[in-house]
């Protein structure tokens, strides 16, 4: 993955357009790989397995089932 590949925008708003089009299945093949990466570890150190690779799978599962767009919107509304 090159850096062009993973480019956060160039404000806040692209970022966030960014964000949720990966949430909604639209990134691209290297912004899917970072974050799920990133969301592997996160839930390895959170204690839900000490396994890299089963935290790597659950967060591809919740990106590809919409469970962490449904979870994105909901955390969204309660800040309404």
């Amino acid at each position: 993955v090159s850096a062009s590949d993973i480019f956060g925008g160039n404000s806040t708003q692209e970022a966030a357009d960014i964000f949720l089009n990966i949430l909604k299945g639209k990134g691209s093949w290297a912004q899917n790989a970072v974050v799920l990466a990133n969301a592997a570890v996160a839930l390895q150190t959170s204690g839900m397995s000490e396994d890299y690779h089963s935290c790597y799978a659950a967060a591809v599962e919740s990106l590809e089932s919409a469970s962490a767009l449904n979870k994105f919107e909901t955390l969204m509304k309660m800040q309404s």
